[in-house]
């Protein structure tokens, strides 16, 4: 059976699990169900033609090479399981986990790779982790400080400093407040049912983001620049990480009048669309920064406020795109949020 002929049996279509199957010998995809062309957005055609790295994304370290070793592993009677990040072809990022299997299909020795959709499960997984690092340092010790300044203010009852003690218990109880504010957010883009993604253009998303901030911030220069229709796919969570990184610009910054400009680029060469965040504020602590690296772990006297930029960071990740810190010159920091650009005639075909 040649390898134009090799096709899986039509009952494998009606399988929930994307099915690939492999020639042992090459490497080469012979065919795939209908579940890998919902998956990928590609048809079964195009797939034949493509290498792993055409719908892999640039952060998974899974090759074509490691892929054909795989199946050679599979062919010997090794069990082969894998998970790494996929691209669709609407730009799209989705996890999933790849068993390969050896087989034999008229008589040919064959690979399959069952293939499933983990995405919510990968999500799930960091919405834990993320849940955890709120409890166990930021919640925590915001709490810590609450009591703290409880206690004090019960002895300051008849000096002057009552006022200022309880100004500190509504700053702390109201930054409290907002972490359950954050906790929703990432709630709200984790769940599928609830957010629907769309070919979205940055510029008309900033202009409205701008304008409702604005009105929060009346003594904030909030402005955009350097912008240009740049699409992408996005949901709501776009809104939570501009409102953010925003919002962090302005309330962290020291200035009489806060300077915040949002500008909007392409970096053609990776296909992505960029969102600049620039402020004239302190610059970002590291720790703040460095908390957001999933390998680091904080320590128990971290007080750090960077809930906000793990719901930036959060949100950008579910959208397959990447968050990143500059300094600003003479003064400030510069948040950027990339994204895969896609093309808004583009004909979606998930499922």
């Amino acid at each position: 059976m040649g390898d134009q002929d090799a096709r899986l049996p039509l009952l494998f279509d009606d399988l929930d699990i994307g099915i690939i199957l492999y020639d042992p010998s090459t490497g080469n995809v012979l065919d795939v169900n209908e579940r890998v062309e919902r998956l990928s957005g590609y048809s079964a055609d195009k797939f034949r033609t493509m290498e792993v790295g055409d719908y892999t994304t640039s952060s998974t370290n899974v090759s074509q090479e490691e892929v054909t070793r795989r199946i050679q592993a599979a062919v010997g009677g090794e069990s082969q399981l894998v998970k790494w990040q996929i691209q669709r072809s609407n730009g799209e990022f989705r996890w999933i986990s790849v068993n390969f299997t050896a087989t034999t299909i008229g008589g040919t020795k064959r690979v399959v790779a069952e293939i499933n959709d983990i995405t919510e499960y990968k999500t799930r997984e960091h919405l834990l982790q993320l849940l955890t690092r709120v409890v166990r340092h930021n919640l925590r010790n915001e709490m810590s400080i609450l009591i703290g300044y409880a206690e004090r203010l019960k002895n300051a009852i008849e000096n002057d400093h009552l006022e200022e003690e309880i100004e500190t218990i509504l700053d702390v109880a109201t930054e409290v407040g907002n972490l359950s504010d954050s906790i929703n957010e990432i709630e709200q883009i984790t769940n599928p049912d609830v957010t629907q993604r769309s070919p979205t253009n940055l510029y008309d998303v900033i202009q409205n983001r701008i304008e409702m901030l604005q009105s929060k911030h009346p003594k904030c220069d909030l402005s955009i620049k350097d912008s240009t229709d740049v699409w992408v796919t996005a949901d709501k969570g776009l809104n939570y990480a501009i409102d953010h990184a925003i919002r962090n610009a302005v309330e962290h910054n020291n200035h009489d009048t806060p300077t915040v400009t949002v500008s909007i680029d392409e970096d053609t060469e990776n296909e992505m669309g960029m969102i600049r965040v620039i402020d004239n504020g302190p610059s970002i602590p590291d720790m703040e920064i460095d908390a957001l690296d999933e390998g680091t772990e904080t320590s128990s006297t971290y007080h750090g406020s960077g809930v906000g930029l793990w719901v930036m960071k959060w949100c950008v990740d579910s959208l397959g795109g990447t968050l990143s810190f500059e300094e600003n010159s003479p003064r400030g920091n510069i948040v950027c949020l990339s994204l895969p650009k896609t093309d808004p005639s583009i004909n979606d075909r998930s499922g």
